[in-house]
This record gives C-alpha cells, structure tokens and sequence, in this order.
C-alpha cells in the first residue's frame, strides 16, 4: 500500500508499549474517517463501539476487540457510556497480526493483560517485563477468533446504493424485487450477488443492519417506541418480538447490561 511522505515527529509511534484508556469524550475524535502510522488494539471495556473500514461496518460490545494494522482508514464511535482501552504498536511490532481490520474476541488472557499493561510503567527494571506481556498479548490477539456484529458491505456497483440507502434508513422495507426494478437488474441477479459479497442473504443482512441499530439505540438509551419507529416496526411490541428472536434476549435485559 503507498502511502504519503509524512513528518514522523507528528507521529504516535510509541517508543515501546504504548495503552491507555479512553472514555466517550476522547473517543469523539476518531468519529471521522482516518488512519494511523500505528497499529491499533482496541477493546471495549464498557458501552458499545460502533466503527468501520472500506469494506465493513462492526457493532463491538464489552468483551470484544477490534485489530486496526498501521494506514487502514477506519473511523469508530463510541455508543453511551463507552470505555475503551487502546494500545498502540510500532509497525514492526505487528508483523504476526493480521493484515486486515478484524473485529475479534479478547481471551480472558488478553484482557488481563491488557490491564497491566494500562498500568503506569515502573522504573527501567519493568521494560523487560512489559516486553513479554506485550509479545504473549500479540500471540492472543493473532490467534483470537473472529467476533462482534460484522456488517459485510457489499462492493459490487449494483448493490452499494442498496446498501448504502438502507444504512441512511433501516426503517426501509424494500424486498429485492423492488430494488430490481430501480437498479436495473434482475431479482435473481441481486440475490446471487448479495450472497456472493456479503456472505447472507438480502434478508439477513437486513436483520443484521436492524440488529446493530437496535444495540447502538439501546445503548443510547432510546426506548422500544423510538427503536420501533427508527427500524420500520408497526409497534414497540413488534420490535420487542422481533428483537428477542434475535438475540434470545428482552431489550429491557440488554438496556440494562449497557
């Protein structure tokens, strides 16, 4: 990947390990697209991350990650009360990880390690020591299975203004056949290509799109009668319903946990 000649001493390249945490307030300025000269490990320790690169969009809760390596363009957002630890890497430090920005699961081990990591550093005696957290937490982080609420964005020119016109509304309720006809190509065609480019049907990953609003509104506290007009439901009573077949779980109970 080419990327511009840059003034490295306006750089956020760490000298060693660099973490810290960040609350809402700080989080605000990563809200636009951007990118880093530095890796980026960032996990949810409460509230909600919403965030996305080029070609997905993710909805992390407490627990999960997300692995952003140096120059991918990424932006995030913190949804209600929202406490994130970030660590920082030097490129040569992330060699092991992956390529890509991946949404994952954080081992009980890479949390734990993160937290000492976020601890002050100790006299020169500690380095060694933060040295061999840091190279343990990158062998967790490298092997972490992949998780947190993927929205795949699909790349094909006849399905992004689909995609894009249902992320400006999920209250929509177009089926393929309408978008058929103002696209410009079959039903079949538009099927075939969603499933190709996304991995689910239309139809899931219009449940996903819905799902991830839902979270991020209830973490922000909106109730079921917003939620319900927000995401095209006839009532609050429909959207509850609709909500518990997804995830097994009363957005009342899901308020609370946020």
């Amino acid at each position: 990947m080419n990327v511009p000649e840059v003034d490295r001493s306006s750089l956020h390249i760490p000298a060693e390990v660099d973490a810290h945490l960040l609350a809402r307030d700080a989080w605000a300025q990563e809200e636009q697209p951007h990118r880093h000269a530095e890796g980026q490990f960032v996990l949810v320790k409460r509230g909600c991350l919403s965030g996305g690169a080029d070609t997905r969009q993710w909805l992390l809760q407490a627990g999960t990650a997300v692995w952003i390596p140096p120059w991918h363009t990424h932006w995030g957002r913190g949804e209600g009360r929202t406490e994130l630890a970030v660590l920082y890497l030097r490129p040569e430090q992330c060699g092991r990880l992956p390529q890509d920005v991946t949404p994952l699961h954080a081992s009980d081990l890479a949390r734990a390690l993160i937290e000492r990591l976020l601890e002050p550093p100790h006299p020169q005696t500690d380095s060694q020591r933060r040295t061999r957290m840091l190279d343990l937490l990158l062998d967790e982080i490298s092997e972490a299975p992949a998780d947190g609420l993927v929205l795949t964005l699909p790349q094909d020119k006849r399905l992004r203004p689909i995609a894009d016109a249902l992320i400006g509304d999920p209250s929509q309720r177009r089926t393929l056949a309408e978008w058929s006809r103002r696209i410009g190509a079959t039903e079949r065609t538009l099927s075939r290509l969603y499933k190709r480019e996304t991995g689910l049907s239309y139809t899931a990953w219009c449940h996903r799109l819905r799902l991830r609003e839902a979270l991020r509104g209830l973490a922000g506290g909106m109730d079921n009668t917003a939620l319900a007009d927000r995401l095209g439901f006839s009532s609050p009573d429909s959207f509850s319903h609709w909500f518990r077949q997804q995830t097994r779980q009363t957005p009342q109970a899901v308020r609370r946990a946020l």
